[in-house]
């Protein structure tokens, strides 16, 4: 017989004992009336003083159980509005710009749609980095328009985000961005 086997009767039989005897009482009155003695008497909490906060003053009731806890106000931060973008997961990302480019491309019609489906991995760029490029080709338009709109504002904070657009994406046409 394996050791195990021989082990297990052996626990059971003293679980079986330990359940039979009955627990003795933990601590006797007569040391709990002396532990109470020795221990200071209860002392309720002194009122707040008159000249406390005013908001908390009509909300006081003589309840014990009901415990008034100050006026909080809870302000939320928000998350910037491409940050769906930063927190998902590489393949939801590479699907997200999967189904962006094939949202481009059925745009021109069924038929530009099937034949732009399918790439050749050696020879062309995948789906998901056609994607990319649309998305970012999206967003330098929206910092384009966002440009246009302060240009009456300010014109040299203007020409300042056209440079640092121009300095911002490697994948810029080459001689820069055209002027306007």
């Amino acid at each position: 017989m394996k050791p195990a086997g021989l082990l297990l009767p052996v626990i059971g039989l003293a679980a079986a004992l330990s359940a039979a005897e009955p627990e003795p009482a933990r601590i006797s009155r007569d040391i709990s009336a002396k532990i109470r003695e020795g221990l200071p008497t209860y002392q309720p909490p002194a009122a707040p003083a008159e000249g406390g906060s005013a908001g908390t003053e009509g909300s006081q009731t003589s309840d014990p159980n009901v415990l008034i806890l100050p006026k909080l106000t809870v302000k939320e931060k928000r998350l910037p509005p491409d940050a769906a973008d930063q927190l998902m997961s590489r393949d939801d990302f590479k699907r997200k710009m999967e189904n962006l480019y094939l949202d481009e491309i059925a745009k021109d019609g069924p038929l530009n749609y099937l034949l732009n489906k399918f790439t050749i991995p050696i020879l062309s760029p995948s789906k998901a980095e056609r994607g990319k490029a649309i998305y970012q080709r999206r967003e330098l338009d929206r910092l384009r328009h966002v440009s246009d709109a302060a240009r009456s504002l300010d014109p040299n904070a203007t020409k300042k985000l056209e440079r640092d657009l121009d300095n911002s994406h490697t994948t810029r046409p080459a001689g820069g961005l055209p002027k306007k």
